[in-house]
């Protein structure tokens, strides 16, 4: 997933009413018991990891951290996971059975997962939520529904905007600008911007030095979706999942990442480029577009502006492909998942629920998000903003709230000091990706086949795809190798497994 590093203070009105939504629960209250921290009793001790994107990672030093264990009478032990680490260190973990208290996981789409929720390793939750009114608020059912493995939540979902995140191009703005173009709308009109970026000298500095496109292989995954006319690697045809790497539609779009690597508008290093350098390049302000989530226009931007004061990105709205259909990135309303395996007391696993009912009430979430008022921000205007103190403390730039995402769209399409101008226009994109309504007919299938064997496979396939973009392959040795895997038995097995969840899908609806 990509840049989710925070955020803006700007408009914060709109996030405190989404916050508030909820009805006016108890801060910070965990079912029968007050997560106040106060009392007699010794603090309970919690391991867990999560997902961190902050470049520095703050300790048991941070006063958010203490803020946390002491509101809510806990002493917590928390890993942090990078983006580059996460999906090896969390196999090696379920492998070998050795789990934290609080188990973060990006995907419940992982076979050693569900095999081991199949098992009985982890707590089924169920029973639970409702006595935690912060967690159960109505604002988040949908949330709860969707992390659901037959029929039970097993997991908590940690909240993120279903609208705004995703990898999706994003643009500098002013080059637009300098060349008199507009933000494209169909791939055929994004082909031929990057292509005035190669050409036009839209940075206005006399030579031929602009990078049209900085992205890597796994990033335009988006391109598939855009031909293929859906979300996640399924689509519908005549009323049956199909794979969407063995369509023709799929090699439209790579024909499409072919041609504009072989027009230079890709580093050329493409192949074997990680995110990383892609974000350092694009940081570099010699690039005029790449693949973020909204919230990137301030989170790289200001970054960008540094080398160059001028710089302004955009994030495109949506793309249509040759058919005229629209498409943009969304999903689930959640992002990340957090698992209490069995092995832990249940009064200890009410103690972990308590926590994270904290971390989604108004006090918690606010705080772990912007820190504290008059010290690591100011209210200005209505407004949020970040303090030399905020800054000094590592808050609002992920750290602490990636243990809870602040519950406002804000999370995507805002960051800490992002000015009010851009704010505003992300509020008009979001609201206008809303009304675009891509298909997602996997979503919330689970099919043991699928996660052993499709993994291999989806690699087989990357593989390929690749070297037909840089030329160590042909068009048609691709056509070949996807005719071969139509009839492979274990793509052939995943189909029918998947199809069969689908109909138990359906009817249950």
């Amino acid at each position: 997933m990509e840049f989710k590093r925070k955020k803006q203070s700007s408009v914060f009105k709109t996030s405190l009413l989404l916050i508030l939504s909820g009805s006016l629960l108890l801060t910070g209250c965990g079912g029968k018991n007050n997560a106040t921290g106060e009392g007699d009793e010794a603090p309970t001790k919690i391991t867990m990891q999560t997902l961190n994107y902050a470049q520095d990672m703050v300790d048991n030093s941070s006063p958010l951290w203490q803020e946390l264990e002491k509101k809510t009478n806990t002493e917590l032990e928390i890993t942090w996971l990078t983006p580059t680490t996460i999906q090896d260190k969390v196999n090696v973990m379920l492998a070998s059975g050795d789990l934290p208290d609080v188990t973060f996981v990006e995907s419940l789409n992982n076979s050693q997962l569900q095999k081991m929720i199949q098992q009985g390793v982890f707590w089924d939750l169920s029973p639970y939520i409702k006595d935690y009114p912060n967690l159960s608020r109505p604002d988040l059912a949908q949330m709860w529904e969707d992390s659901k493995v037959n029929g039970k939540n097993y997991a908590i979902p940690r909240y993120y905007p279903s609208y705004g995140g995703g990898m999706f191009p994003m643009l500098r703005k002013d080059w637009l600008d300098n060349l008199g173009l507009e933000v494209p709308t169909t791939m055929d009109e994004f082909f031929d911007v990057l292509v005035a970026f190669r050409d036009k000298d839209p940075n206005g500095n006399g030579q031929k030095d602009e990078i049209p496109y900085a992205t890597a292989p796994t990033s335009l995954l988006f391109v598939y979706g855009i031909y293929n006319e859906t979300l996640g690697n399924w689509k519908l045809k005549d009323g049956k999942l199909v794979p969407i790497i063995t369509e023709d539609a799929s090699r439209d779009a790579l024909l499409w990442i072919k041609k504009a690597f072989d027009e230079g508008l890709l580093p050329k290093d493409f192949a074997i480029m990680k995110f990383s350098q892609v974000v350092d390049l694009f940081r570099g302000g010699k690039v005029g577009a790449s693949d973020f989530s909204m919230n990137a226009v301030w989170g790289h931007g200001k970054v960008i502006k540094e080398v160059d004061p001028e710089a302004e990105l955009i994030p495109t709205t949506y793309l249509e492909n040759p058919n005229g259909v629209k498409y943009t990135p969304s999903g689930p309303p959640y992002y990340g998942v957090y698992l209490i395996p069995k092995k832990v007391p249940e009064e200890k696993m009410k103690k972990i629920l308590e926590l994270f009912d904290y971390g989604n009430s108004p006090e918690g979430n606010v705080m772990m998000y912007h820190g504290f008022k008059d010290v690591h921000y100011k209210e200005v205007n209505g407004k949020k903003e970040l303090t030399e103190q905020g800054k000094k403390d590592m808050v609002g730039d992920g750290n602490m709230s990636n243990l809870f995402h602040l519950i406002s769209d804000d999370m995507s399409i805002g960051f800490v000091g992002m000015p009010d101008e851009l704010y505003e226009r992300n509020v008009q994109i979001v609201n206008e990706r809303k009304k675009v309504q891509v298909p997602d007919p996997s979503r919330g299938l689970y099919s043991d086949t699928y996660n052993r064997l499709y993994p291999e496979i989806e690699k087989k396939v990357e593989d390929m795809r690749t070297k037909v973009i840089i030329g160590l392959e042909t068009i048609e040795a691709y056509d070949q190798f996807i005719e071969q895997l139509k009839q492979d038995k274990n793509l052939q097995l995943i189909t029918e497994e998947m199809n069969k969840e689908y109909e138990k899908k359906m009817a249950s609806e």
